[in-house]
């Protein structure tokens, strides 16, 4: 059973891996002229943004880098500004500016725990990334996407889709309301720390995107960004309660147990994982190349 398995396995490995060597060459994929036409674009987007960390969440235990673990109550925005310099038919770099916010309630998990906790932040963030785009399907005439119906009118379009890995870092600044009026929780130190956290963090983005031309000049595109961090405390949340005798204000001992469910050395957060987010961004794309 297992050889039958293996011998099916391997025949529809074999005849799609013809399908789409056939594909490449058919619709001349990558070819060295068009894409030295599309050598330098300039993007802006606008981005759904969300947390995953010590607050909020799904229901059940909190589960590590996992979309499971996502608030939809809890969405930011963002905008991006982004270069893209593409040097090689399947490789390309992109420098980018984003400015975006997170935030996290516990009032929206639906683990009992995290309920109860009861705390809350929002967060105003910058990050700047350089990255690398692998290019794995490009589809490059130069022309309109839309009414495909025939050789010609493909030979039309301007496709792409990429996977890309890089390397940046963020700035943020974690706030909760208090007497209506939103705290920066840093200064605060609600787990009494000796010293304040960092206010900025390096990052690991990565992800993958799709777009298409409207134009010669002009592509829409749709990117999907996961940003691990090397900061547990974008939420302001890592470790245990602290005795609310040593904090340094009243707004610092009740944004640290604002609940009062917990006591003194109870875990407040998971000091071993890192915060991330989740970013996804709808582009407009000019090609500043020359025609």
């Amino acid at each position: 059973m297992k050889t039958t398995v293996a011998l099916i396995g391997f025949i529809f490995i074999s005849f799609f891996n013809i399908g789409i060597a056939q594909l490449i060459k058919k619709e001349n994929i990558n070819n060295r002229t068009n894409w030295r036409l599309n050598r330098q674009e300039l993007q802006i987007g606008l981005s759904a943004t969300q947390f995953t960390g010590d607050l909020g969440g799904g229901g059940g235990p909190g589960i590590d880098y996992s979309t499971k673990d996502i608030d939809w109550e809890s969405t930011g925005s963002g905008v991006e500004f982004s270069y893209k310099y593409r040097f090689h038919p399947y490789l390309s770099t992109k420098t980018c500016l984003s400015f975006f916010s997170i935030e996290g309630d516990d009032k929206y998990s639906e683990e009992l725990k995290r309920k109860a906790r009861n705390i809350h932040f929002k967060s105003t963030c910058f990050d700047f990334s350089q990255r690398v785009e692998f290019i794995f399907y490009a589809n490059e005439f130069n022309g309109s996407f839309y009414h495909l119906t025939s050789r010609t009118k493909r030979r039309k379009s301007n496709t792409q889709l990429y996977v890309f890995a890089g390397l940046g870092f963020a700035t943020y600044n974690p706030k909760a309301s208090y007497n209506g009026i939103w705290t920066e929780l840093r200064p605060l130190k609600t787990e009494g720390q000796a010293t304040s956290y960092s206010k900025a963090t390096f990052i690991i983005p990565t992800g993958f995107g799709l777009r298409v031309g409207l134009t010669k000049k002009i592509r829409l595109g749709i990117e999907a960004n996961y940003t691990k961090t090397f900061t547990d405390y974008l939420d302001d949340v890592s470790t245990k309660y602290a005795d609310p005798s040593l904090m340094t204000s009243s707004a610092a001992s009740y944004l640290s147990n604002p609940s009062s469910v917990y006591s003194i050395g109870d875990k407040r957060g998971d000091p071993n994982q890192f915060d991330a987010y989740y970013r996804l961004t709808f582009q407009l794309i000019y090609n500043i190349g020359k025609r």
